[in-house]
């Protein structure tokens, strides 16, 4: 029979969180032991989280069956909140450690506080300050601040915005980002089949790549659909660029990649990519178009060009080094963006780490040990 009852809880749910949360899990199984330590699935993306687990050959202790994600986000915090609380309540871990700002983090993080279990909440104080931008995640943030016992920041200015928000300042840890440790550690690796293929097809071409995500609740319908009619305009009239775009589980792109980029000769749509290659793809692309959070500090921790398609981001540092811009989705600004981008030349002696060295992971496991 599994036992549960053992002092630290790393939540994942999503693939963001599988990246995120699986370096800080290795440096706690260092530190504590693998027997004081429980992987827990939440369920969130559970079949889609199964690609990314067997590239990792990763083996969860314990994965929730019943709470994959539904349209509806009341029937998912509701029934979230009631299932994590009735688990945490049983086996009384000491310390849960939550990731992001997934509707399952937040439902975790407000279910093991009323059950008074210390909360640590890695990717603290990431703010747009808009609620509806991105949606619901600025809503899950801040709810997770509010009960968490202590908050690991990639950045000073995420550490700024908590202390605005009455955060104690001491219950704060400024230490990167994991996401970060596992992107640097990933590039150090050989390519795989599926990104050589692609690679080696863009050479094919004599073309350079441009990588495109999206999946974004905010940008369904119609600005996805201006998105990607302005794609289209730009990646007819530049040739010599290879848009790559792997499908996302979600499909809010998919009626839009079918109307406006699939007839496009120099469009490549490719099935979901695992991590490694998302890595090698991202490293060799010209420059990156999305509205993910985490490749926008992947795309900063290498110097990237990055064209940000949404109406706000939480990673200001960014803009603020002037590797990214923030485009929305209007036609005119989002083509002076990718003009920007295509004429940005990528700094080989990039030297910026806004988001940490590859390091985050051991200082979170190492602050873990005086709470433990």
């Amino acid at each position: 029979m599994l036992d549960l009852k053992r002092k630290i809880w790393i939540i994942i749910g999503t693939r963001p969180e599988l990246i995120k949360q699986l370096p800080v899990y290795y440096e706690c199984v260092k530190k504590f032991g693998k027997r004081n330590i429980v992987l827990i699935n939440s369920g969130q993306h559970k079949k889609f989280l199964g690609f990314y687990t067997k590239e990792n050959k990763i083996k969860f202790d314990l994965i929730i069956n019943n709470l994959e994600s539904t349209k509806s986000l009341v029937k998912n915090i509701k029934k979230s909140i009631e299932v994590f609380y009735r688990l945490v309540s049983k086996h009384t871990p000491k310390i849960v450690v939550v990731q992001g700002d997934t509707t399952h983090s937040a439902a975790f993080a407000y279910a093991a506080n009323l059950n008074g279990t210390f909360v640590a909440h890695n990717e603290a104080g990431l703010r747009t300050f808009d609620k509806n931008n991105p949606y619901p995640e600025e809503l899950n943030r801040k709810l997770i601040s509010s009960v968490s016992d202590i908050h690991f920041a990639p950045t000073n200015l995420n550490k700024k915005n908590l202390i605005n928000e009455g955060i104690n300042k001491k219950k704060i840890f400024v230490v990167g980002n994991p996401g970060v440790d596992s992107f640097l550690s990933f590039l150090k690796k050989k390519n795989n089949q599926e990104a050589e293929k692609i690679i080696n097809y863009a050479t094919t071409k004599s073309k350079k790549i441009v990588f495109l995500t999206a999946h974004r609740r905010e940008a369904r319908g119609q600005n996805i659909d201006k998105w990607f009619q302005t794609l289209k305009i730009f990646f007819q009239n530049n040739k010599n660029f290879l848009l790559v775009c792997p499908e996302h589980p979600n499909k809010i792109a998919f009626n839009s990649i079918k109307k406006h980029l699939s007839k496009l000769d120099n469009f490549y749509l490719t099935k979901p990519l695992n991590y490694l290659a998302t890595c090698k793809i991202i490293k060799n692309s010209a420059f990156v178009i999305t509205d993910s959070g985490g490749i926008q500090e992947e795309c900063a921790s290498i110097g990237i060009p990055l064209v940000v398609c949404r109406k706000e981001t939480e990673r200001q540092e960014v803009i603020k080094l002037k590797i990214g811009m923030l485009a929305g989705f209007e036609k005119n600004k989002l083509l002076n963006i990718l003009n920007w981008a295509k004429k940005k030349k990528l700094n080989k002696k990039w030297q910026h780490k806004p988001y940490g060295k590859g390091k985050a992971s051991n200082k979170i496991a190492k602050i873990l040990i005086n709470y433990f």
